[in-house]
């Protein structure tokens, strides 16, 4: 199965799927080969540096980086590449990347799995405690730095917006 072309963005229940390509904990990025159903080693983080939580991707989205909608499954632990989690969404980091000379605006969509019992009181990023939005932050912040992209933070965005966003991605697709 082609996990970004033929997963559906929701579950019959109505939930959101995120793909998981990078677990919780790992120094290296990897990334979903669409042409050949594998995840592929894309780059490590720079020392010292890993990701709190799983890092993925809606199925059946665009975002303006012309990749999936990527997605944060906040849990206490980690899964696998190719685990796909059922998530409610909680909000985004919005965030524009430059490169040279070319600016896009991306979107960090922050999911909570369904079955996620610590996390159950958190119903929008702003519940997060602000030591983890910080954290979220920097991670980012860090995880980009020796990329060659100059990182903007736009601030969190709510949940309504988050899925709106998502859905937005979904008809691009």
């Amino acid at each position: 199965m082609n996990l970004l072309r033929e997963l559906p963005l929701r579950t019959d229940r109505g939930d959101f799927q995120v793909v998981v390509e990078v677990p919780k904990g790992s120094s290296v990025k990897l990334k979903y080969n669409e042409s050949t159903g594998v995840f592929e080693w894309s780059r490590a983080l720079r020392y010292g540096l890993s990701f709190p939580y799983d890092f993925g991707f809606f199925p059946r989205t665009v975002a303006g980086d012309r990749d999936a909608i990527d997605a944060m499954v906040l849990s206490d632990v980690g899964s696998y590449p190719g685990v796909v989690v059922p998530s409610r969404i909680i909000g985004s980091l919005r965030i524009t990347q430059q490169r040279g000379v070319g600016e896009r605006r991306n979107v960090r969509v922050l999911v909570i799995p369904v079955n996620e019992h610590r996390w159950a009181h958190i119903r929008n990023a702003s519940d997060l405690p602000q030591r983890v939005r910080e954290e979220l932050l920097e991670f980012f912040r860090s995880s980009l730095v020796l990329t060659g992209k100059t990182v903007k933070f736009d601030g969190f965005a709510n949940a309504d917006e988050a899925i709106r966003d998502v859905l937005v991605g979904a008809e691009r697709f």
